[in-house]
């Protein structure tokens, strides 16, 4: 018997007056937030734009990144909006509706389409917004009128905003879909990150025209960037083609998001809603670790690869002592994405350090300060077995070891790994002017280690520290996010410190880089020391 009407009109008088007063607030806020930020900016600059051009001097620069910066921006923008749906999605139901409601003899469509409405009304605003950003960037460059570029701007981007929500719709309704995401997510990360490298270097003058001619033409990426290009003064003639082709595009993804929307399985929904939930809960009490467990403990699986089904065979070694080494290396063969993402975080904090050994003042601490970083978060993607067993003390039951050694020995692996990666992508460096580059990769290796093992070992945030009365009370999160990366902030500034202090006058220049490695070895000791009493902490506190 279909009770829909009936149960979604008891549904309408039991939320009314609550439903309005929620809207009302929520609209209140965003409507504050849109005047008192993006607004100042956008009256400011359309002010500029209607007495002068303000960027009429950059004119040429803009010009010739907008090919390959829109296509990056639309690619970037697809990314994220698919990588949302892993988790999330455009349809989110609270949890008691789906326990309750979707229990009910309702039909599904008319109780999920208003949750598909609302995420691609959000993502269509947020199209606007940056669309209306871009025509004023533009027109402020003097590269046309600003209500044709408008036009041309918000037009392709309300359309790639609308594609990009049906195809996370996809993605949340089969699980081959985003088993298929899972493994592609390298081969698209590249592809975002490429066009980013292509837009940079078109800026520097070194354009690829034949190759922004096939990205314009390769997908919807592409063809929403030709009515800007034309608006723009440059070279578009196909661009009502182009345009034909997005706007057919979205019609047919739209006619077909009803039935898409529908079929996303109960258990999608209630796990969706469980994180959400989770992600939430992390944020207010800053516990970025939760919020993370919380979005990557859907019920999508990744499919073994060749790799992993060879790992899966090896034997464990005899002896005890190379048990959490060995489960280290199994958990990096099991999931080869997490040393290709520290091998992709490893090139630019290179390219930091180099610029660090470059300059001198300030200049040098802050490119060291990005090295030292970006090393650091290249490291925490060795580390996630031991932040496992420092979520739950119990995993480590089946060792007579003792908790904290256990804790030490999970900087095995990673530290090997970060050296060996580390030395061979210094080897460049070391044979052309730098040979103490693979010295450098010896001495922050252990300390970015140590770091990410304080950050695995936290203990969680004192309750008082969040509710501390009204002298403590509005600054609770901050001191939550200080509490939780004190030790990383330690050992990234004290790495940066290590690195780029300038050395000492009178002591031979051949003794700089043996001394720093010296220093940052004796680091590394006292943050491990830390490591272990965070550890014992855990267990006997």
């Amino acid at each position: 018997m279909d009770r829909t009407a009936e149960a979604t009109a008891w549904l309408r008088a039991r939320r009314g007056a609550d439903r309005v007063r929620r809207f009302v607030y929520v609209a209140y806020v965003v409507l504050l937030f849109l005047l008192g930020w993006y607004g100042m900016y956008a009256i400011g600059l359309f002010h500029e734009i209607g007495h002068r051009r303000p960027l009429a001097e950059s004119a040429g620069t803009i010009a010739r990144a907008l090919p390959s910066g829109l296509v990056f921006a639309a690619l970037a923008g697809l990314f994220a909006t698919l990588r949302d749906a892993l988790w999330r999605g455009p349809v989110t139901l609270p949890g008691p509706d789906v326990d309750w409601l979707l229990a009910l003899p309702v039909r599904r469509r008319p109780v999920l389409l208003p949750w598909f409405a609302l995420s691609a009304g959000i993502w269509v605003l947020a199209a606007l917004l940056l669309g209306f950003a871009g025509a004023l960037l533009v027109a402020a460059a003097d590269l046309g009128r600003i209500g044709v570029l408008t036009a041309a701007f918000l037009g392709p981007a309300v359309c790639l905003a609308l594609l990009a929500v049906v195809g996370a719709a996809v993605v949340e309704r089969s699980r081959k879909a985003a088993d298929r995401l899972h493994r592609a997510t390298p081969v698209l990360l590249l592809a975002v990150l490429l066009s980013a490298g292509q837009a940079v270097a078109a800026v520097l003058g070194h354009r690829v025209e034949v190759l922004e001619t096939i990205e314009l033409w390769s997908g919807p990426w592409g063809w929403a960037a030709q009515p800007v290009l034309a608006a723009a003064g440059r070279s578009a003639p196909l661009w009502p083609v182009a345009l034909a082709l997005l706007v057919a595009a979205t019609a047919a993804a739209l006619a077909c998001a009803g039935k898409i929307v529908a079929g996303v399985p109960v258990g999608v929904l209630r796990a969706r809603a469980r994180a959400s939930g989770g992600v939430l809960a992390g944020f207010l009490t800053a516990d970025m670790r939760s919020a993370r467990l919380s979005m990557t403990g859907g019920p999508e699986t990744r499919g073994r690869g060749r790799v992993q089904r060879w790992a899966a065979r090896l034997s464990p070694p005899r002896s005890p002592g190379l048990l959490v080494a060995w489960r280290d290396a199994m958990a990096l063969l099991m999931e080869p994405r997490r040393p290709g993402l520290m091998v992709l975080l490893l090139v630019p904090a290179g390219a930091a350090a180099g610029a660090s050994a470059e300059t001198g003042g300030g200049t040098a601490y802050l490119a060291a300060a990005v090295a030292a970083l970006l090393g650091y978060f290249a490291a925490t993607h060795l580390l996630e077995p031991a932040r496992l067993d420092g979520d739950d003390v119990r995993r480590t039951a089946w060792s007579p070891r003792p908790y904290e050694a256990m804790a030490l020995e999970h900087a095995l692996v990673p530290t090997l790994v970060l050296v060996v990666t580390g030395c061979l992508l210094a080897v460049p460096l070391a044979l052309s002017d730098r040979p103490a580059a693979p010295l450098v990769v010896l001495a922050a290796a252990p300390v970015l280690v140590a770091a990410g093992l304080l950050s695995a070992y936290r203990s969680p945030v004192p309750v008082w520290m969040l509710f501390s009365g009204p002298v403590l009370g509005e600054a609770g999160p901050l001191l939550a996010m200080l509490w939780y990366a004190v030790g990383p902030i330690v050992g990234v500034a004290g790495l940066t410190v290590l690195l780029a202090a300038p050395f000492p006058v009178g002591i031979p220049q051949s003794a700089e880089p043996p001394a720093r490695l010296a220093a940052c070895w004796v680091l590394a000791l006292v943050l491990f020391r830390w490591v272990r009493g965070r550890a014992r902490a855990r267990v006997r506190p």
